[in-house]
């Protein structure tokens, strides 16, 4: 292999490489944004759910309670709402189905997002009357994070080529002008 192939062979594959090491690092952070939106997520609709239902669950009116609940599916991709009283009992719940095509399963199973759930106190006045837990459905996260990893491997890629084709233009003309005779 002439000294040409071989630094063409080693400058691509340092390209490739640090291209894709760049796309495993965008990933992470990518994963790690998704996450932290879905605690925030969990925490604000559980928030909202419990400062809406202290007057509800205090004046003990179940049938605004549930509509309330039923309410909530329509608000974000929560995947269950339940309300616990002061004994554990779960006096109400729902579980809502947020399916989501186009994310192929071995990347779900590869990124794999936990499952997150926040729990606030619903009181009213100061008297505690239990707690409300919502727990958010992540296919909708998984579908955001499928198109944010391929547009980067869309660019990763074309920046990668761009790099390779420079230094195959670079070294052809540098060993261009080390074979010509000096003047």
């Amino acid at each position: 292999m002439s000294l040409y192939h071989q630094l063409i062979s080693t400058v691509s594959i340092m390209i490739m490489a640090l291209a894709l090491t760049w796309l495993a690092i965008g990933t992470y952070i990518a994963r790690s944004m998704v996450i932290d939106n879905m605690q925030a997520l969990a925490q604000n609709g559980a928030t909202s759910l419990a400062i809406s239902m202290d007057d509800i669950v205090a004046n003990n009116v179940p049938t605004q309670v549930s509509v309330l609940f039923d309410a909530v599916a329509h608000l974000g991709p929560y995947s269950k709402v339940y309300f616990v009283d002061l004994e554990d009992n779960r006096l109400i719940e729902r579980s809502f189905s947020n399916k989501v095509t186009g994310v192929p399963e071995s990347f779900q199973r590869l990124i794999q997002l936990p499952t997150i759930e926040a729990r606030v106190s619903v009181s009213a006045d100061w008297t505690k009357l239990g707690y409300i837990a919502v727990t958010i459905d992540p296919q909708q996260a998984y579908q955001q994070l499928w198109h944010t990893i391929l547009q980067k491997l869309a660019w990763n890629l074309a920046i990668a080529l761009t790099g390779i084709i420079g230094a195959i233009i670079l070294i052809r003309s540098i060993l261009l002008s080390a074979q010509r005779p000096p003047r």
